[in-house]
């Protein structure tokens, strides 16, 4: 006999733990942040473990952390 599901009074997404804009933007400041000195690092012939890519693919990944960090705080509208 299968037991009863128990409902629960509010929305089950309401648990759910949300990735906010604000911290999605945090985020990409830390990642730009590192990028941004791996790139350097690799300009000065340093290196390191965590150089894994070219220079160039590098310069790429940044312009496009930079660009959506762009838009993270503009304001989305959803339209039902």
């Amino acid at each position: 006999m299968d037991e009863p599901i128990e409902q629960r009074p509010e929305d089950d997404w309401v648990d759910q733990d949300l990735l906010t804009r604000e911290l999605a933007g945090s985020l990409l400041d830390e990642e730009i942040a590192a990028e941004r000195d791996r790139i350097d690092r690799v300009d000065r012939g340093v290196g390191g473990d965590d150089i894994v890519m070219s220079r160039a693919d590098m310069a790429r990944r940044l312009a496009a952390m930079e660009a959506i960090r762009a838009d993270v705080n503009v304001n989305v509208t959803i339209q039902f």
